[in-house]
Parts: structure tokens; C-alpha cells; sequence
């Protein structure tokens, strides 16, 4: 008899069961109820333009509105560095979408 074990994924020591609709972490990540920013996403530019969803993923980083989740990874999403280079992100795209600071958007 076959038995199929759930896809897993870990975020930040959660578990989340993936579907095949699931396209990148950001999705995964809010069913665990776990934000990760992603502006790219919301504003339809480059994926990855705004570096605002730098995670890591199985040690390495990478950005989660990109990544297409698989089973087995274990992402960090929370963690004082990765932090940090999500809050500046953050500021640095709020200041290059501001048309009277910089008209144009490097993202694409």
C-alpha cells in the first residue's frame, strides 16, 4: 500500500503544508501567520526589486517572493540581521517610488 507524506515546509520553526497553487514563500509564510514584506508583489514590479523579502533558506539567502516553495526547506524569516536589511529595504523603495524624490523606479 502507498502512503504520501505531506509536503512540508518550515518557516521559523512552523510547519506549513504546501499546495501546488502555492507560487512563492511570501504565500506559505501567511498561512503560518508569518508577514514577510514584499512591495514588489503588491505594486506588480520585478520581483525582488525592493529586497524587502530577504529571507534564508536552508542557509543560504534568497528572496521569498521569488522562491518557489519546496518540500523539505527550512526558511528564517525572523532574525535580528535579517531584520535590518528588511527594514532599510523598506525605506530605501518607500523613497525610490516617491515621484517627487526620484521619478524613476530602478525595479522595472
Amino acid at each position: 500500500m502507498l502512503v504520501l507524506k505531506p509536503a512540508l515546509i518550515k518557516i521559523d520553526n512552523r510547519e506549513a503544508l504546501l499546495t501546488p497553487e502555492d507560487k512563492n514563500l511570501v504565500e506559505i509564510a501567511r498561512k503560518v501567520n508569518i508577514n514577510i514584506p514584499a512591495p514588489c508583489l503588491k505594486n506588480q514590479r520585478k520581483r525582488g526589486c525592493c529586497r524587502a523579502c530577504l529571507v534564508e533558506i536552508n542557509g543560504q539567502s534568497a528572496y521569498a517572493c521569488s522562491t518557489k516553495p519546496t518540500a523539505g526547506m527550512v526558511v528564517t524569516v525572523r532574525r535580528k540581521d535579517l531584520d535590518e536589511v528588511r527594514k532599510k529595504a523598506i525605506k530605501d523603495f518607500k523613497l525610490q517610488v516617491k515621484p517627487a524624490v526620484n521619478p524613476a523606479c530602478y525595479c522595472g
